[in-house]
């Protein structure tokens, strides 16, 4: 058979791999049409409101949590944001073309295609920069590490986010990757063996590279240095090494059913082609809830972030309710409350200075 036909029919299960495709009956936009549609309604919104909170928590963590506002972080949380592209605009939209019956076409499935393979590319080539960022900084000298630190991150970042663009759009609307949405062909091969490449098999070796190379290095630190494995830095250098792990171990195992399936067996049912497909989107669910439950310093900003939404109108809500009672009594003892709080919100007073001293300490 030659590259880009029709696979040929063959009986799997109850219907052949070809009539599934034209018959429709598993939609690569609305899952099985044999499952309860209540069921599946409720597993993409419970999906996306749990994926666009928790995603969204991770994101804006490193801008609440001072400990988290470093350079060296920008590719981590841009990491968030590939997430937050599938839990955010792909669940959703999913979920309303389920709920309204309608829109369920060709030309809606590519654009959720592409953007769910720009997510897959950005989310693999940031990480490999996590990967580069925490081999610099624990494994090479402070020099080399400020070098890598002073280029344009920003730019970086962008370049990563257009690269994963083109890359997606080319191999979806050129007809060049596989045909996710009718499975009428099988793309270009070497289209697909250069992407397969370039944004999985190099970032994999990269990325658990300079994870594993982080993890002994903060060990052969740990072993060198006696004052170093008595610091909180040690923890937080040794409890972050493990998330990144942990999180990028995930994300490989959750894809590699689906690149299995997409260039071992092209031919297969829907229901195993879009099984490894969901399984793969999913995952970027749970992402965020390692780094919130195992990290101390996301656990902190996810509490503040849902402190705020949950339980304050503003954010100085917490200070005048806390306070208020001390501006309200009497004049005489008012006036020695509200003397004890200028002294101690006032910048070059002793008391705030030991409370700056403890806060940097507990850091």
């Amino acid at each position: 058979m030659k590259k880009g036909q029709i696979p040929p029919i063959k009986a799997v299960g109850d219907y052949n791999v070809t009539e599934a495709v034209f018959n429709r009956i598993y939609s690569p936009v609305t899952l099985s049409q044999e499952w309860s549609k209540v069921g599946r309604l409720l597993l993409m919104v419970l999906f996306s409101t749990i994926g666009s909170t928790m995603n969204g928590f991770f994101v804006s963590a490193f801008f609440v949590e001072h400990t988290l506002k470093k350079i060296g972080n920008v590719y981590l949380a841009c990491v968030g944001m590939s997430d937050l592209i599938l839990t955010s605009i792909v669940m959703p939209t999913c979920a309303v073309v389920l709920l309204s019956g309608q829109w369920d076409s060709v030309p809606l499935c590519y654009a959720l295609q592409f953007l769910s393979e720009l997510a897959t590319y950005s989310y693999s080539l940031f990480f490999m920069l996590v990967a580069a960022e925490n081999y610099y900084r624990l494994c090479r000298s402070p020099e080399e590490y400020e070098m890598f630190i002073s280029m344009r991150v920003g730019l970086i970042s962008f370049f990563v986010f257009a690269v994963s663009v083109a890359t997606a759009g080319t191999g979806v609307y050129l007809d060049l990757d596989y045909d996710y949405c009718q499975r009428k062909h099988y793309g270009n091969f070497y289209f697909r063996v250069t992407t397969a490449v370039l944004f999985h098999a190099i970032p994999f070796i990269m990325t658990m590279f300079g994870l594993f190379s982080a993890s002994f290095g903060i060990r052969r630190k740990a072993r060198k240095q006696v004052y170093y494995k008595r610091s909180q830095q040690y923890e937080r250098d040794y409890s972050t090494a493990l998330l990144n792990i942990t999180a990028y171990i995930l994300f490989v195992v959750a894809w590699i059913p689906y690149l299995v399936v997409v260039h071992e067996f092209p031919g297969t049912s829907d229901s195993k082609y879009y099984h490894c497909v969901w399984i793969g989107m999913c995952r970027s669910v749970f992402t965020s809830f390692i780094y919130g439950i195992l990290g101390r310093n996301f656990r902190r900003a996810f509490a503040h972030l849902f402190n705020y939404c949950c339980c304050k109108s503003t954010l100085s809500g917490s200070f005048n309710n806390r306070h208020r009672r001390a501006l309200e009594y009497k004049p005489a003892t008012g006036d020695v409350r509200v003397h004890i709080m200028h002294q101690a919100v006032h910048p070059g007073s002793p008391q705030r200075a030991a409370s700056s001293s403890r806060e940097t300490q507990e850091l």
